[in-house]
């Protein structure tokens, strides 16, 4: 047959409309439509939309994701699987003022398949909208702060968020506070964003909308420091028929930067001025020795102004 012009279309036909039907699937839903088994997947993290006044009125207690079982036809399971074409709603549109447990409803499913919704309901509180500006607060843990540190200032951008809330929410509102996420050693100026939370007096967080959810933070620290006095003590002695009139520093005080717990256990700097050998009156740099664990002093280098006089 394949000899004659008649035998080789017929191949080549019957390739063409193989290969159609593949592409299109029809073998699988050939298969599959007229099957017993039914097939169960589940769709994790759909989206709820809530269908309500929103002018008027606002919702608590419902989630934002729920999760979708499926069963049915495989085919169509796998295909929605793919697409995530389906919709959940929860409708309180003819809902007042009050509480109520509300059923999902689900659209999109395609022919041979039906669907359970988990949760299948959510406990709902929808109350009067009420809208109010507050003040946003940011708070520092001390642990962050380098031991070498101290903060100096936080700064917010922008000060006040909007909040929109149930009535009921909204007037239990005691706190707003910028959430730090990060937990690294700050050691200089820096910048960091912040989620905003809402809380009751018992550190409760309300479930209330915020405009905006994240906020600037601007972290200014400064190194820790103290101010203490200078002394001095003379090293040596003046050339055989000179006496030494006086020394003078050029710095009575002197900033000494560390840890709290080292500057506590510091009152004062001492340093050495060497006269040895000296026959006339001299300015000298006196370099200050630093104490364990202190990182360094202002200024760093002190000057010893010496007077000299020779023996009358």
């Amino acid at each position: 047959m394949l000899e004659s012009k008649w035998g080789l279309r017929f191949v080549a036909l019957a390739l063409a409309l193989f290969m159609f039907l593949s592409v299109n699937n029809v073998f699988d839903e050939l298969l599959n439509a007229d099957s017993d088994t039914a097939d169960m997947e589940i769709i994790e993290d759909v989206p709820v939309e809530i269908l309500y006044e929103e002018e008027d009125y606002y919702v608590s207690g419902a989630p934002e994701q729920v999760n979708v079982q499926l069963f049915g036809n495989a085919s169509n399971i796998k295909r929605l699987q793919t697409t995530r074409d389906l919709a959940v709603y929860l409708d309180l549109r003819n809902r007042d003022i009050g509480e109520y447990e509300e059923h999902f409803t689900i659209e999109g499913l395609p022919e041979n398949v039906t669907a359970e919704i988990v949760p299948e309901a959510a406990n709902v509180d929808i109350q009067e909208l009420v809208t109010k500006t507050f003040e946003v607060q940011a708070e520092i843990s001390d642990s962050r702060i380098g031991s070498d540190h101290e903060l100096k200032s936080i700064t917010v951008e922008p000060e006040t968020i909007t909040v929109v809330g149930g009535e009921s929410q909204m007037n239990r509102i005691q706190y707003v506070r910028a959430t730090l996420s990060d937990n690294s050693k700050i050691t200089e100026d820096r910048v960091e964003e912040a989620e905003v939370s809402v809380f009751d007096a018992q550190f409760n967080k309300l479930d209330v909308k915020l405009d905006p959810g994240r906020v600037r933070v601007e972290i200014k620290v400064d190194e820790r420091s103290k101010e203490v006095p200078v002394s001095f003590e003379v090293n040596g002695q003046v050339k055989k028929g000179y006496s030494l009139k006086s020394v003078d520093l050029n710095y009575e005080t002197v900033e000494v930067f560390g840890s709290e717990d080292v500057l506590s256990g510091i009152d004062e700097m001492n340093v050495d001025v060497d006269i040895d050998g000296l026959s006339q009156s001299t300015s000298q740099d006196v370099k200050i020795d630093l104490p364990e664990n202190v990182d360094r002093t202002e200024p760093a280098v002190l000057q010893a102004k010496i007077q000299v006089e020779e023996n009358s």
